[in-house]
């Protein structure tokens, strides 16, 4: 998959959706449960692992994340969460974030 900058011509949901395959390998690789409430704390570094290969990121520090539950990270709400992860990335990892909390790609 391309890097996403803000520049990309696909909406940031339908590259998000586009990643889904990918996604699944992973949730049945390490089986984690779809429901990003219910991970655990190493389900969130698989997952921000993950995202930062699958869409290119660069400047994640995974150090606020480190000993975060999914409840934890879904907890922190929109703002909460893009005041700890980097600009225009941290938007991505949200989106997903979102997406996969609403079980649209289930």
């Amino acid at each position: 998959m391309p890097p996403l900058t803000p520049g990309t011509n696909k909406k940031l949901t339908e590259v998000l959706y586009a990643s889904f395959a990918s996604w699944e390998k992973e949730v049945q690789t390490f089986k984690i449960t779809k429901d990003p409430r219910q991970w655990t704390a190493e389900h969130v570094l698989i997952w921000l692992n993950w995202s930062i290969k699958e869409f290119s990121l660069e400047g994640v520090n995974k150090e606020p994340f480190q000993k975060m539950s999914g409840r934890d990270i879904v907890g922190l709400g929109r703002e909460g969460f893009l005041a700890i992860a980097p600009p225009f990335t941290g938007d991505i990892l949200w989106e997903h974030l979102e997406i996969l909390q609403k079980g649209e790609l289930q």
